[in-house]
């Protein structure tokens, strides 16, 4: 979930100025911050990719290492990938409000935004926490919240709407090297109609540059499609494979319909399917509902009627309608 990824990708280098750092660990390789780690050097991780281990690893992290903010966070994150609605998570954030209130505040905004760990969706609490988290700018622990804060402006959600200031608070981030905020505002500008092509492009490329993986996806397609971007099909497969390797489901998708109709490759369905099928347990719907297609026709490998119903209805409840039609024509 991009909120998810969004905070996790923070930057907080006060805590290392204040404290004797906490040896390299296992939990930091496993649910290490993405972009700028818990200190400079240890390990990152853009996605949790194995939550049982990442849990162990930031429990044991954790005990070893009590007085160390950080691991309480990781820890949060490691549990709510293993389980969206392990409520553990809250008490863990909740816990380091004092050490780091920025951080804090802006995990619990994204709690209540997407109704993770046991609380239920509100936007207003959401909008609360953000607001709260974003007092600290222009620290870098505050751009979590601040860039969560700018998108519940613009859309009008959980206040009153203000596009001018969302707008601007995302390009303060963007210019401050938050990534994420790159991407938040190209896409938001997309949607809007109020940016050009090549406008979109190029704060795509400055988030791919900076190291957001969903921006190098996004920037991928671009470049298939030809948006503001020159036509480069093998420009996109570099970049869709950077983002999968990563582990942004958005990029292994786009991967997988690269290998399905063989774009600038020869086509490869069993392993535009493994692509498929990685990006539908990440919640990809287009992943899903491509794969059903896929094994329900038995297009290039061989028919599986209850793993393409599996695949339609999982693309069902993240929205698809169709797939829902598919799955209930299947059975």
């Amino acid at each position: 979930m991009r909120g998810i990824l969004t905070f996790f990708a923070l930057a907080f280098s006060g805590w290392a100025a204040c404290a004797e750092p906490s040896p390299p660990t296992d939990c930091d390789n496993l649910a290490g911050l993405w972009l700028q780690p818990r200190v400079a050097g240890l390990g990152q991780a853009y996605t949790v990719t194995d939550p049982a281990a990442a849990v162990t690893a930031c429990e044991t992290a954790l005990a070893d290492h009590p007085s160390d903010p950080f691991f309480a966070l990781m820890l949060a994150r490691a549990l709510v990938a293993a389980d969206s609605g392990d409520r553990r998570a809250v008490g863990l954030v909740t816990g380091v409000q004092e050490q780091l209130p920025a951080l804090s505040a802006a995990q619990l905004g994204n709690y209540y935004e997407f109704g993770l760990a046991g609380l239920p969706a509100s936007d207003r609490s959401a909008r609360d926490f953000y607001t709260q988290a974003c007092r600290d700018w222009p620290t870098p622990q505050a751009r979590p919240g601040c860039a969560g804060l700018a998108r519940m402006m613009i859309e009008g959600r959980g206040g009153e709407a203000d596009e001018t200031g969302g707008f601007n608070m995302l390009q303060s981030l963007c210019n401050a090297g938050w990534a994420m905020a790159c991407t938040d505002l190209a896409s938001l500008q997309e949607l809007r109609g109020t940016a050009t092509d090549t406008q979109i492009t190029a704060l795509l490329a400055q988030a791919c540059d900076g190291g957001d993986l969903f921006g190098c996806s996004l920037l991928g397609f671009r470049h298939e499609t030809e948006q503001g971007a020159p036509y480069d099909i093998a420009r996109a497969r570099a970049l869709y494979e950077l983002a999968c390797d990563g582990g942004e489901m958005h990029g292994c998708g786009n991967l997988g319909e690269i290998y399905r109709s063989g774009l600038g490759v020869a086509p490869d369905i069993p392993r535009a399917v493994a692509l498929f099928g990685r990006a539908c347990i990440g919640d990809d719907p287009y992943a899903c509902t491509t794969l059903g297609d896929i094994l329900a026709n038995g297009r290039g490998v061989t028919a599986d009627l209850p793993r393409a119903i599996a695949a339609y209805d999982h693309a069902c409840w993240l929205g698809d309608p169709e797939a829902c039609d598919q799955a209930d024509i299947l059975r």
